[in-house]
């Protein structure tokens, strides 16, 4: 689809020069690599079930008046670029901003339509603070357009939700149903966290602290990583929720709004578990601390009975002429009770001073 007519592409006069077996794959080709361009579509009409689009559909489906389209694209396919440059309904500003790479959260109106970066998780997210990336989207009263480098948990629910059969009356009521999604995600990576925290802390505050640096680390990365990344997005939301488009209906708008107090209760409970994991961590460095001091008293107690020991072992064990007891049988005997003698003194002396 294209903002002018198109020249016929050179692999369609090659395919008309290919015998029909060899067309047929390089068709079957073209399919496979447009596929992978579009990761899923759906179509939208009113009193219809939802249609769900492959890559010859799109055209079409953007001129049906009575219809609106969410497109999910994958930002990193040749096909995709091409296509979202050439899109009419997008203006220069809003198909470079789809395909840009900067990762920086912001929702802003752009003309007719809405463009904003939100934050999201991988697909099969597992705990790594590496696996937060960005969700890129355009949204105007006829379409939703969302583009991804890497395969999107938020997205793949909003999917699995159209396919269940969900009623979308609008692009904006679609929009608001992913920002609801997303919130909804985060909550409970969130919830996940606090009881992550919890456990931690009980082993703590137990003196189990052996793997508990580590644990602590990744959660408190994670949180912080997480909060750097939504709070952004939290006062981009807040700031459109205030504004919204002359096209969102009042039930958009109140939606759209309780997303936005949803949001925020998130990055409050970010803050939260940001504040609680550093005062762990400072009470895990406390613990340390102190078994190190505990370990180093020991340490010293040990030297200071020892070394009355180490003196008198080291005098005998001159090898010089004049030392005692050389011919006697039992100076052995007397040296190793004069050691015991003066450990158990200077054991005393360091019980009398309480100094354990």
């Amino acid at each position: 689809m294209t903002r002018a007519e198109k020249p016929v592409p050179p692999e369609a006069a090659v395919e008309e020069k290919l015998d029909p077996v060899a067309s047929a794959r390089l068709l079957g080709l073209q399919t496979a690599l447009h596929a992978h361009a579009l990761v899923y579509g759906f179509l939208f009409e009113p009193d219809r079930p939802v249609r769900e689009l492959g890559w010859d559909d799109l055209e079409t489906a953007l001129e049906n008046p009575d219809a609106f389209v969410w497109l999910h694209f994958n930002a990193a396919n040749e096909h995709t670029k091409k296509w979202i440059k050439e899109c009419p309904r997008l203006s220069e500003s809003a198909a470079a901003f789809l395909l840009d790479a900067d990762e920086r959260q912001r929702v802003e109106i752009e003309m007719d339509g809405v463009i904003g970066v939100i934050s999201d998780v991988h697909y099969g997210f597992d705990w790594d603070p590496d696996q937060i990336a960005a969700l890129r989207f355009y949204v105007d009263c006829r379409c939703l357009i969302t583009t991804r480098f890497q395969p999107l948990t938020t997205t793949n629910q909003l999917r699995r939700t159209v396919r269940e059969g969900a009623v979308f009356k609008s692009s904006a009521a679609l929009m608001v149903s992913l920002f609801r999604l997303q919130t909804d995600i985060h909550a409970d990576i969130a919830g996940r966290l606090s009881r992550e925290l919890g456990v931690i802390e009980d082993d703590i505050l137990a003196g189990r602290i052996e793997d508990q640096r580590a644990k602590l680390g990744k959660v408190r990365r994670l949180a912080v990583r997480m909060h750097r990344h939504f709070s952004p997005e939290y006062r981009a939301l807040r700031r459109l929720g205030a504004r919204p488009p002359g096209w969102f209906d009042d039930a958009d708008a109140l939606g759209l709004n309780e997303i936005v107090e949803e949001f925020g209760m998130v990055v409050e409970d970010l803050d939260a578990i940001q504040e609680r994991a550093k005062l762990l961590q400072e009470e895990l460095v406390g613990q340390v601390a102190e078994d190190t001091n505990h370990n180093l008293f020991v340490l010293s107690i040990v030297t200071a009975v020892f070394l009355p020991v180490t003196l008198i072992t080291g005098i005998f064990g001159m090898n010089v002429g004049g030392l005692p007891g050389l011919q006697e049988m039992s100076a052995f005997w007397w040296v190793v009770s004069g050691m015991v003698v003066v450990a158990l003194v200077t054991l005393l002396i360091l019980h009398w001073n309480r100094l354990f």
